[in-house]
C-alpha cells in the first residue's frame, strides 16, 4: 500500500516535472528565439489580404503585388530575408498572427488603441485620410452628411465602417468582406457610395469615368487621419526593433520615395520616422 502509493506520487512528480520543462521552453520560444529562427529560415511570413489595392492585390498571373507587398519585400530585403506573402482574409488576419500562421502582418492596418491591445505596431509607415467614393452621375456628394438617406458600403472590421457609423442621418450601412465586392456593388448601383480609405477609393475611380471621390478629415469633429503599421505578435520586441531599422534605411537611401512615387505617382507627404498622430 505505502508502495503503491509512493509510485503513483512519484509518477505525478514526473509529469509535473515534464509539463514545467514543456511550458518553460514555450516560454522562451518568443523574442530571440523567433527572430533567431527567422534569421535561420531566412524568410519573413506575412499576413496579407490581397484586396485592397493599390496597397495589395493579385496581378494577372495571380501574384501578390503593391505597395505594402513592395515595401515588405523591401524591409525582408534589409534584413537578409525573403519576404513570404500568406493571403489572409481580412476578418481573421490578427487571430492568425496571434496563431503563429506568420510572423508579421503588413496590410494597410490602421493602429488604434483597440488593435495595439491585441498586437504590436512596427512605427508608422503610411499616413491616410478617410474617403468617399461614388457615382457622379447620379449623386452630388461634396460632404459626409451628403450620404444621409443613401446607401453606403463598407469594409466590415474597418475604419471606414467605423467612420461611416459616426455620420448623421446614415442608416443604411452594408458591410462586405472585401472592398472589391463594396465597389463592385458601386458600380452595379446596388449601392450608392462606399466609405473607405482615401488612397483605396482614389485607385478605383482612377480610371472611371463616372466615379469620384471626395477626402474627408473629420466628421462630427473626430479626427480620421489614420496611420499604417506592420502588426506583430506581442511581445516580439526584438523583430519590432529590426523591422523599424529597416523602415529607417529605406528611407535614408530612397526606396521608400521610390516605391510610394510607383503606386501614387506622387512623393510621400509623410515617412517612416516621421511624427505621427
Amino acid at each position: 500500500m505505502s508502495e503503491e502509493r509512493t509510485s503513483r506520487w512519484g509518477a505525478v512528480f514526473s509529469t509535473i516535472v515534464a509539463v514545467a520543462i514543456v511550458v518553460s521552453c514555450g516560454c522562451g520560444s518568443s523574442g530571440t528565439s523567433r527572430m533567431e529562427h527567422i534569421t535561420q529560415d531566412g524568410v519573413l511570413t506575412v499576413g496579407n489580404d490581397t484586396t485592397y489595392a493599390p496597397f495589395e492585390f493579385v496581378d494577372s498571373s495571380n501574384a501578390p503585388t503593391g505597395f505594402d507587398v513592395d515595401l515588405i519585400s523591401a524591409v525582408a530585403a534589409k534584413l537578409g530575408l525573403k519576404a513570404q506573402i500568406v493571403t489572409t482574409a481580412w476578418d481573421g488576419i490578427i487571430p492568425a498572427l496571434q496563431s503563429d500562421k506568420f510572423e508579421a502582418v503588413i496590410s494597410a492596418m490602421t493602429i488604434t488603441p483597440d488593435r495595439e491591445k491585441e498586437v504590436l505596431f512596427s512605427t508608422p509607415y503610411y499616413r491616410s485620410d478617410m474617403g468617399i467614393v461614388f457615382d457622379r452621375t447620379l449623386h452630388a456628394i461634396s460632404r459626409p452628411d451628403d450620404l444621409a438617406g443613401l446607401r453606403v458600403g463598407v469594409q466590415i472590421g474597418t475604419t471606414g465602417e467605423s467612420s461611416a457609423h459616426l455620420i448623421s442621418g446614415l442608416t443604411d450601412i452594408r458591410a462586405y468582406p472585401d472592398i472589391q465586392l463594396a465597389m463592385t456593388d458601386l458600380d452595379l448601383g446596388r449601392i450608392d457610395a462606399v466609405v473607405n480609405d482615401y488612397p483605396v477609393c482614389a485607385y478605383y475611380a482612377r480610371d472611371s469615368a463616372v466615379l469620384s471621390v471626395v477626402r474627408v478629415i473629420t466628421i462630427n469633429q473626430t479626427n480620421l487621419t489614420q496611420y499604417y503599421g506592420i502588426a506583430l505578435k506581442r511581445g516580439d520586441a526584438e523583430l519590432k526593433a529590426a523591422i523599424d531599422r529597416a523602415l529607417t534605411d529605406l528611407v535614408s537611401d530612397g526606396t521608400y520615395d521610390s516605391l510610394y512615387t510607383k503606386w501614387f505617382g506622387e512623393m510621400p507627404e509623410f515617412r517612416p520616422g516621421d511624427n505621427g498622430s
